[in-house]
């Protein structure tokens, strides 16, 4: 049974701050690996929270390790761009990632 893990992203200090999202080194090959993890169901949401540069992921696997392999495959996770800082499981109450279903 799927369960929902909730991910909270960092840029690091290799991150060039004077450049947007998309021009920074990998980007096109982390986009591409983020859209496969969300076609996969993976990824139910993401986005970027605005005041901290955080990035808020909401997964979709079996286990903990399966998210994990998840980022690991991440070309900006792998070349030290970006870091998990912190994934948790998460027990929603009110509402579903969309495409989810009760869980």
């Amino acid at each position: 049974m799927l369960k929902s893990y909730v991910a909270l992203v960092e840029r690091t200090e290799k991150w060039d701050r004077s450049k947007p999202a998309f021009e920074q080194e990998g980007f096109a090959e982390h986009a591409a690996y983020m859209e496969a993890l969300e076609k996969s169901g993976m990824i139910a949401m993401a986005g970027l929270l605005a005041e901290s540069e955080l990035v808020l992921f909401v997964m979709r696997a079996n286990d903990i390790d399966e998210v994990r392999a998840g980022f690991a495959g991440d070309p900006m996770q792998q070349s030290g761009l970006a870091r998990v800082i912190r994934l948790e499981e998460a027990q929603f109450r009110i509402g579903t990632p969309e495409g989810t279903g009760p869980g």
